[in-house]
């Protein structure tokens, strides 16, 4: 069974097949959304971080964008590249953890989807991620960051679960640290009489820590939403939306944190 530090590196080969469980209309929804939102389109440059195969990458190179996605997987970037190719897209693919990107004042706004935030069990190392996402934007660019509610995840809690895609079958056996709010899980992936086993950690995050968090990291006009028809955070709402822009100046004034839905 594989370790839960660095679990990335070894969870998501096994966990490739599973991609699919994202429905196409589902993927549309969210792609429109980020366009929308974010103000995409033309001569518009974007990153996708922790970009995977490119199920958001590829709707929005197609708004006619410029597509940067990063993700740690050689093997996602290189099916990416493929896909990109064919459909004769704008994107260009970098492999790299998640802290060590360096970009500075380039892109008009970013994105980190579908739960990709708190893989880190050190908070130095998830707050250094927004820090980079800040240092990465034009001044006065966008960040959207999707991820999962922790309040959510308490209410519904509960410490197994299965489902399956084709013929591999999932069991996730779940505990939660209350001291540390993180989740810890251990996935075994069963086909053919076969198993392998993955440890998972991942720090889940309430609406006011992540407000705080990019705050701390230099955003400001920060916005949290609970679905993409901009309905308000709460223990209802499985997945949130927070956005946060990069200040239009170097001055240190600070515009109000909104929390309207």
């Amino acid at each position: 069974m594989s370790q839960s530090e660095n679990w990335w590196n070894e969870f998501f080969d096994t966990f490739r097949p599973f991609f699919g469980v994202v429905d196409a209309k589902t993927t549309r929804a969210e792609a429109r959304y980020l366009i929308k939102k974010l103000k995409l389109g033309p001569r518009k440059s974007f990153l996708d971080l922790a970009c995977g195969i490119g199920r958001l990458s590829i709707p929005v190179a197609r708004s006619g964008a410029r597509v940067t996605g990063v993700d740690i997987m050689s093997s996602f970037l290189e099916e990416l590249d493929r896909k990109a190719r064919r459909g004769k897209l704008r994107i260009e693919t970098i492999q790299s953890d998640m802290r060590r990107i360096n970009f500075r004042n380039h892109f008009d706004s970013a994105a980190n989807m579908w739960t990709s935030f708190g893989y880190f069990e050190r908070e130095s190392d998830n707050q250094l991620v927004l820090r980079k996402v800040y240092q990465s934007l034009k001044p006065g660019g966008r960040f959207l960051l999707h991820t999962i509610n922790r309040d959510w995840v308490i209410k519904n809690f509960a410490r197994t679960g299965w489902f399956s895609v084709g013929a591999t079958k999932v069991l996730e056996e779940r505990s939660f640290d209350f001291s540390t709010s993180i989740s810890r899980s251990v996935w075994t992936f069963i086909r053919d009489g076969e198993e392998k086993s993955h440890r998972v950690a991942i720090r889940m995050y309430s609406l006011h820590e992540l407000i705080a968090m990019l705050e701390k990291a230099g955003f400001r006009e920060i916005e949290g939403f609970g679905s993409l028809k901009d309905e308000p955070v709460s223990s209802h709402s499985r997945m949130m939306y927070i956005f946060g822009r990069k200040q239009k100046t170097d001055g240190k004034s600070r515009k109000p944190v909104s929390f309207r839905g």
